[in-house]
């Protein structure tokens, strides 16, 4: 069992008044309370909520969805009261659910809830991440996973399951306790925990990496647009807003290495002339003729008059080195691919990809 908390209220020349702890009027006041600071659990360690009421694919809604600096998700699920017997199967089910999520996946569920949470367009999800962790988003997302249960009290057998599943077999599951208590006006909360959580050394000592300037692309379309995006000097990101907004990372006189996307390697290095436009407005010089990118393409590409949710942007490179054609694209083993439309990578592999295509294209 957690430790039990006391509260007394001690006055000038009285006797110590102990405040009884009540229920909490309701599990959404807590789920907002932990909205607005999710440091009341995650301390000494640091989590940013990604998303709130999250539906899952089998009928469940997580109530809160956070991240932390290394990447991992947390699942926590809210009990108003005593938690149920069932509260366990609960949010194991939520956790097989999210493992297999993808990156864009969970980029997805935080652009929805920031724009729910805000009421306007929210900054991509590696963009939040930078702000709060002050790192970059690690390049692999969702490679672990805890899984918290807020109650006031757990079941006595699903507390033996948690501390089981835990001690026996690492399963990375826990139980945080919040007693209520009111005393006139003022309102408190305690905290404990069901096992007190130690933060490994992966998860609290998780240091700044450092980028080396150099951002990466990839195209992720069909084989006309990338060698259109060749001749004309640009490159196209889009059908929803994670992947449109990615490119928002991208100012002029920045170097960025294209890759051509569905493994054919590095199409060239370019630098950036002009921010991202929609391509309704995006005109490519074609031996002096100006001509809408829609009708240089085969591919057909959406404006944001058809569909402003997947709508396709544009920004306009001016090329350095490039491969002659599509089918010569280079890739070697230890070159580094990423899911992302832009990306500032981070990693070793980032490092030794740049340094090999210099030394190929001669930079």
């Amino acid at each position: 069992m957690p430790l039990e908390t006391g509260i007394w209220r001690i006055n000038d020349n009285t006797k110590p008044i102990r405040i009884i702890p009540t229920a909490m009027d309701f599990e959404k006041r807590l789920e907002d309370i932990l909205e607005e600071d999710i440091s009341i659990i995650s301390e000494p360690r640091k989590w940013m909520i990604i998303g709130r009421q999250v539906q899952t694919a089998y009928s469940g809604r997580i109530d809160l969805l956070a991240i932390d600096q290394s990447g991992a998700i947390i699942i926590l699920e809210l009990k108003k009261d005593k938690s149920d017997r069932e509260v366990v199967s609960q949010v194991l089910d939520y956790a097989a659910w999210v493992k297999e999520l993808a990156y864009e996946d969970l980029a997805t569920i935080f652009s929805n809830y920031e724009e729910q949470k805000k009421n306007a367009p929210s900054n991509p999800l590696e963009t939040a991440f930078r702000d709060s962790f002050g790192i970059e988003i690690p390049e692999e997302i969702n490679t672990n996973h805890e899984m918290v249960i807020v109650a006031s009290e757990l079941h006595p057998e699903s507390e033996r399951v948690v501390r089981y599943l835990q001690k026996n077999y690492g399963v990375p599951v826990n139980a945080v306790f919040f007693s209520f208590f009111k005393d006139g006006d003022a309102e408190y909360l305690s905290r404990s925990w069901l096992v007190e959580p130690s933060v490994g050394e992966e998860l609290d000592q998780v240091k700044p990496k450092r980028w080396n300037g150099e951002y990466y692309a990839s195209f992720g379309y069909q084989q006309d647009v990338v060698e259109a995006g060749m001749k004309y000097g640009f490159l196209v990101a889009g059908g929803g807003d994670w992947y449109a907004r990615s490119l928002d990372m991208l100012n002029p006189g920045d170097r960025v290495w294209v890759h051509m996307g569905s493994g054919k390697g590095f199409c060239g290095v370019a630098t950036v002339v002009e921010p991202r436009q929609p391509v309704d407005d995006f005109m490519v010089d074609d031996n002096g003729t100006q001509k809408s990118v829609l009708n240089v393409v085969q591919t057909r590409l959406l404006t944001i008059r058809e569909n402003p949710d997947k709508a396709d942007y544009a920004v306009r490179l001016k090329w350095i080195k490039k491969v002659p054609s599509y089918k010569d694209g280079i890739w070697e083993k230890g070159f580094l691919a990423n899911q992302n439309s832009v990306a500032r990578p981070t990693s070793p592999k980032w490092d030794y990809t740049v340094e090999r295509l210099k030394t190929i294209w001669g930079i």
